[in-house]
């Protein structure tokens, strides 16, 4: 999964696509563009409320793998997900690898406070969703590229009028890019975002962000009406209190997907990725 800190980097940076279509004027958006993302935040929205709970197999590469590609079978819950390791670098683990995941899976199954502990930090980022949309608004102005078939393609950008009122806005704000939409579904297919100009936070002595910072995300349906992301892929560039580099890359890619009960105990979802080889 995300590092933490990956993770709330890229929430922030989807929310606010959601944030300004929902609370901007539209008077100041391109018509036609303002109403097809708020159509699709509607149905996302909508979907978010509702979503399925999977097993499927994850692989990826970053700072939590050690730049080494990890292969593993993921199964989510109301807690969490959980996750088992199954290969490196595209080779299975060896009799010892295995056993000690088997341990550690098993101390998470016999531990669910401890599993709940470990992902409580991702839960509650998700969980500041609501928050995002009432604080964020008139962010981005929006304008649609092209259309092809039942796929829309808008770009946006910072709204100059916008006023920041913290370090989040000022990352948020300083955002560029494009977003594909399905207008059949009205649901979010892909979305690639980058800095456009360097982000200084306390004028730089505190911190920096470079415009070679971006995200890139696709989505898919994977069982009827239930979209998810099935390829992550995030660069942060930039330091921190001018010593600790916070460079950070990840590639990540999801599928197979199958659907579970949504109300798995960590003890069942631990069964599951101990048993299920894919």
């Amino acid at each position: 999964m995300i590092t933490s800190s990956i993770a709330t980097f890229s929430f922030l940076l989807f929310a606010p696509l959601i944030a300004c279509a929902s609370s901007a004027a539209q008077g100041s958006q391109p018509a036609p563009a303002f109403q097809t993302v708020n159509l699709m935040v509607q149905a996302e929205t909508a979907a978010w409320r509702n979503r399925q709970h999977f097993l499927y197999r994850s692989e990826e590469r970053s700072n939590r793998t050690g730049g080494r590609q990890w292969g593993e079978l993921v199964v989510e819950t109301s807690d969490g997900s959980m996750q088992r390791l199954i290969s490196e670098d595209g080779k299975p683990l060896t009799d010892s690898q295995q056993k000690t995941e088997d341990k550690r899976i098993a101390y998470l199954a016999d531990r669910p406070a401890e599993f709940r502990r470990k992902t409580q930090r991702r839960k509650d980022d998700e969980a500041r969703m609501p928050d995002l949309l009432r604080e964020i608004p008139n962010i981005f102005l929006f304008q649609t590229v092209d259309s092809e078939g039942k796929f829309t393609r808008i770009a946006f950008q910072p709204n100059p009028s916008f006023h920041e009122k913290s370090y989040q806005d000022r990352v948020v704000h300083a955002m560029a890019g494009v977003l594909i939409i399905d207008t059949t579904d009205m649901r979010l297919c892909e979305l690639d975002a980058h800095l456009d100009h360097r982000v200084e936070f306390g004028f730089g002595i505190l911190g920096v962000l470079s415009d070679k910072s971006y995200l890139s995300l696709a989505r898919k349906e994977v069982a009827p009406g239930q979209w998810t992301t099935v390829k992550i892929r995030v660069h942060l560039d930039g330091s921190i209190l001018l010593l600790k580099s916070i460079s950070r890359d990840l590639y990540s890619s999801r599928y197979g997907f199958k659907p579970v009960a949504h109300d798995l105990s960590v003890s069942e979802a631990a069964a599951i990725v101990r048993s299920n080889t894919f």
